[in-house]
């Protein structure tokens, strides 16, 4: 699975699972016969598999799905969110269908374009207590914990400490998605967004994660010290940090970041069961 791991593709479900279950939506009368909804469902769950869910927004949808100009203007023109409209109600109609038994929900809540996967005992359950799958959908993606990975602060150690800081980064996000209840977004697409003067509490609001791993290296002959933090973003308190310290050569690089990489793995799923 790739790296860049977010939100809603849960590791419950397999790539091949996800696209199994659009294959079955697609037979749906409200699909075979519309090529942009399939287009747009196809999409957005593939952008989601793939860690970039952060990146769909309405310009982006109407660019790459309803092939507009690149000076096309959401602001203006509605025509995304009129097939969006379309979607939702299309994805209403299959799973409401009396002959439809499908183990995998997959919808798109109002005023998003990022897609959510459920099971469909979870669905039921959620129906048989009057709730809208739309609520659903909502109520599990707010128990499941999503990570940003900031850049670490790296002030000393020249080239070769950064490059070992942004690959730690990427590994620590690498890991990360293989825990079950926890979603990560793609660390490249943090990095161009969380600068030294980036403010976090915005930052966090706008793509919607709830907690982020920072942390701060340090470097002197051979010795490094490298200082993570977990920061729930709800509260912005520290709930777990941990000084990790050694020498460092050419031969133990990788021990040093999968050393580092488990301590917060194991971690982060202990906040998973918390939560």
């Amino acid at each position: 699975m790739s790296i860049m791991i977010t939100y809603a593709a849960p590791p419950r479900f397999s790539s091949n699972d996800i696209d199994l279950q659009l294959k079955r939506i697609f037979l749906h009368p409200d699909f075979i016969n519309s090529e942009i909804l399939k287009k747009f469902l196809s999409f957005v769950v593939n952008e989601t598999l793939i860690g970039n869910a952060c990146l769909l927004k309405e310009y982006t949808i109407a660019l790459k799905v309803l092939e507009k100009p690149v000076n096309f203007n959401p602001q203006r023109n509605c025509i995304v969110r009129i097939h969006a409209r379309r979607l939702r109600s299309a994805l209403s109609h299959y799973y409401n269908n009396l002959f439809s038994d499908d183990e995998i929900i997959i919808d798109m809540p109002k005023g998003k374009y990022v897609p959510v996967f459920m099971h469909r005992n979870e669905w039921l359950e959620e129906m048989k207590n009057g709730r809208s799958i739309e609520t659903a959908m909502m109520k599990l993606e707010k128990e499941s914990i999503t990570f940003a990975i900031l850049p670490f602060i790296c002030d000393t150690g020249g080239a070769p400490v950064r490059l070992f800081s942004e690959n730690l980064c990427m590994n620590i996000c690498s890991a990360l998605s293989q825990v079950n209840q926890i979603s990560v977004l793609g660390f490249q697409a943090i990095k161009g967004l969380a600068g030294p003067e980036a403010d976090i509490k915005e930052l966090s609001a706008l793509l919607k994660f709830n907690h982020f791993i920072s942390g701060g290296i340090q470097y002197l002959k051979h010795r490094i010290r490298i200082n993570i933090q977990i920061i729930d973003c709800r509260s912005f308190q520290q709930v777990w940090s941990k000084i990790f310290e050694c020498k460092i050569t050419a031969s133990n690089l990788f021990d040093v970041q999968d050393e580092i990489c488990q301590v917060i793995t194991t971690q982060a799923n202990e906040l998973s069961i918390i939560k």
